[in-house]
């Protein structure tokens, strides 16, 4: 950690903020901002804060957020005037490219690779109502057996859900999204053996981050990657403020974050405050694979991660009628010991290296 400070340190002050004609090169913007999230794995509180502040003090500023089509653009890149963009991977045509979007958009668009990852039942219930807050009672689509035909409040949800979020009867590259048994995008017990063919498992697909201008499927895909952006960047310097005893800043960075999408916030303190920022971690760096590291550097994964499992909904149609049905997309418990905190030595280390040894927990 020692060495990893020094480095990033070394490259924030020696970089310059931008550099002209050639937007997409490293900053000392990135190197504060890369210092901030690696400061917080480190819990070097003091570090992750200051290297966030003097991000604070270059030219970022949030996208507006109010409404899905302005969340999104958050994902785009800063050459198209994306003033969050930190951090970012850009890709041509010619390469280097992605196939992003041929692997998780719907079945509808693409049997062949699309659909490999799908939201959860869960991962939807987290999200909040639009402008009030709170959460809708999600129970009577928790039916396993008869189902529902009540439509579930998709409508009223925020706009970060809408803008990374598929679902039942949303419109899609201009036609209305089908996830349900026999649908165009199909829906798959998961599974089972049976090709997925871009069918989902969940009644959900992933919506965050893809282009919904991509129709040419034989073409690679372009589209940025976000790397590291502000809304992270408030993130780390509100969890370092929460360390650090300083509550006003980090209720501060909460509000921010969460106004910006048009959700109310109140002021809070110890556990509650820590859990606030526990859930905007969750909900605005969705799918940008933060959720997993963060639930280990937590630990909490042991507990949150074991003897639970996810769900989905399946959707029948019957004449004009859905019914929901809840639905376990799991099979089995999982299981998260807490040995997996810490990655085994490799075999292959231990065979060819006699000065270290296997750590005690996975003797």
């Amino acid at each position: 950690w020692d060495m990893v400070e020094k480095d990033l340190s070394f490259a924030a002050t020696n970089l310059p903020p931008k550099w002209d004609n050639e937007p997409g090169r490293v900053t000392s913007g990135a190197a504060y901002a890369m210092l901030s999230r690696a400061m917080l794995y480190a819990e070097r509180w003091e570090s992750a804060k200051a290297a966030a502040e003097a991000v604070f003090n270059l030219d970022y500023e949030l996208m507006p957020g109010t409404t899905a089509e302005d969340y999104a653009k958050a994902f785009t890149s800063m050459s198209d005037g994306n003033t969050e963009s930190i951090l970012e991977y850009n890709y041509l045509v010619g390469g280097p490219n992605h196939s992003w979007d041929q692997l998780f958009m719907p079945g509808g668009d693409n049997t062949t690779m699309g659909g490999r990852a799908t939201p959860t039942q869960e991962m939807v219930e987290s999200y909040e109502l639009a402008t009030t807050g709170g959460y809708p009672d999600w129970t009577p689509w928790h039916n396993t057996t008869t189902g529902t035909t009540d439509t579930p409040p998709y409508e009223q949800l925020e706009p970060r859900f809408h803008a990374s979020v598929l679902y039942n009867g949303c419109t899609w590259k201009g036609r209305t999204l089908e996830p349900y048994v026999n649908g165009k995008d199909g829906y798959a017990v998961y599974d089972d053996g049976s090709a997925l063919n871009g069918r989902s498992t969940t009644g959900y697909y992933l919506r965050k981050m893809l282009n919904e201008d991509y129709t040419d499927y034989s073409k690679a895909c372009t589209q940025p990657w976000i790397a590291i952006r502000l809304a992270e960047v408030i993130l780390n310097h509100a969890e370092a403020c929460y360390r650090l005893n300083d509550n006003a800043a980090a209720n501060e960075d909460v509000r921010r974050i969460r106004s910006r999408v048009g959700l109310p916030y109140t002021n809070k303190s110890g556990e509650e405050l820590m859990a606030a920022i526990r859930q905007e971690r969750k909900i605005e760096l969705y799918c940008e694979g933060h959720l997993y590291w963060d639930m280990r550097r937590w630990q909490l994964a042991h507990t949150a991660y074991t003897g639970m499992r996810v769900h989905g909904l399946k959707i029948e149609k019957q004449g004009a009628t859905f019914i929901y049905t809840y639905v376990d997309c799991d099979r089995q418990d999982r299981l998260f010991e807490k040995k997996l905190y810490r990655i085994p030595l490799p075999e292959t280390e231990l065979s060819n290296n006699s000065a270290v040894k296997q750590f005690p927990e996975w003797l």
